[in-house]
């Protein structure tokens, strides 16, 4: 079965040529090499490549369920592809943020739904001539990045300002191309399988958000389990009392858990027995119901 490059828009192709070039140094040269080693490691590490074929495993269920519906077709493969190594995988690497932020999924559901998605996919889907978007890519690339490390230092400012500046006119410049083509050839661009392309990175998204919630429910039971057993190492029958009483207190709901973590571990300092620490989540519970 031959492989069919033309799904690949020319930018997508540049794209993929620089990394490969930069895969084919990065092995000769020894700093890199270690450095793609370790990342390599990192992610083959029996619990993050649990949580990676957990992933996977979520997300082709989506897709079978998508594709009895006739939302989904092999069509769309590239797109779920780029979605799957892009924004899936991202979320659930920054899923710790849920912890912090009680309205962490509902800014996701928002970004997904903005505008601007729709903006970029247009921008995307028209590219300049292969060759012009090979020399792009890495100046492109060699801009955001001295854009990103002027930003972190006062004395680069000005830098940071010029480059910032080069990269809002390429912006405009893609935005004012991409209108044009539009309107010279609209047909071309409002078909029905650039409409489902354009729709299937939100519901994934969305369809995505149970699984992220869930692992972000697990990291924050962990983490306070973990808390638990270090202040209470010579405790371990009255750490683990505390451990069932948290799940029967919080259960699934994450912005309990994660306001009841803030205080747990100065507050049980002060449980020294089974009767007190029943008595404290007996009152926690009085408290969330809004008895007390």
């Amino acid at each position: 079965m031959s492989f069919d490059i033309s799904i690949f828009s020319n930018r997508e192709k540049a794209v993929i040529v620089w990394f490969l070039i930069f895969l084919f140094f990065g092995i000769f040269q020894k700093n890199i090499r270690l450095s793609l080693l370790g990342v390599l490691k990192m992610i083959f590490h029996k619990k993050i490549l649990s949580v990676i074929v957990a992933m996977i495993l979520y997300v082709v269920t989506i897709i079978i369920m998508f594709n009895k519906v006739h939302i989904w077709d092999n069509s769309l493969m590239k797109d779920t592809v780029f979605w799957i190594f892009g924004s899936a995988f991202v979320l659930v690497m920054n899923v710790n943020k849920a912890s912090k932020d009680d309205y962490y999924f509902r800014k996701i559901l928002i970004d997904n739904l903005k505008l601007v998605v729709l903006l970029e996919f247009i921008v995307n889907f028209y590219s300049f001539s292969f060759w012009i978007e090979l020399v792009f890519v890495p100046v492109l690339f060699m801009v955001a990045t001295l854009s990103a490390v002027a930003e972190t230092k006062k004395e680069f400012a000005y830098v940071n300002k010029m480059m910032n500046y080069i990269l809002s006119l390429f912006g405009m410049a893609l935005i004012v191309f991409a209108v044009f083509n539009i309107f010279k050839d609209y047909q071309s661009f409002a078909n029905v399988n650039n409409i489902r392309a354009i729709i299937l990175p939100p519901l994934l998204t969305g369809a995505y958000m149970p699984f992220l919630y869930l692992f972000a429910l697990m990291m924050s039971y962990e983490t306070i389990f973990v808390r638990l057993d270090i202040f209470l190492s010579d405790h371990k029958a009255l750490a683990r009392l505390i451990k069932i009483e948290t799940i029967k207190a919080c259960n699934i709901n994450l912005k309990r858990l994660n306001r009841f973590s803030k205080s747990v571990i100065p507050d049980v300092r002060n449980l020294t027995d089974v009767r007190a620490i029943r008595t404290y989540f007996r009152n926690l519970k009085h408290k969330q119901a809004g008895i007390v």
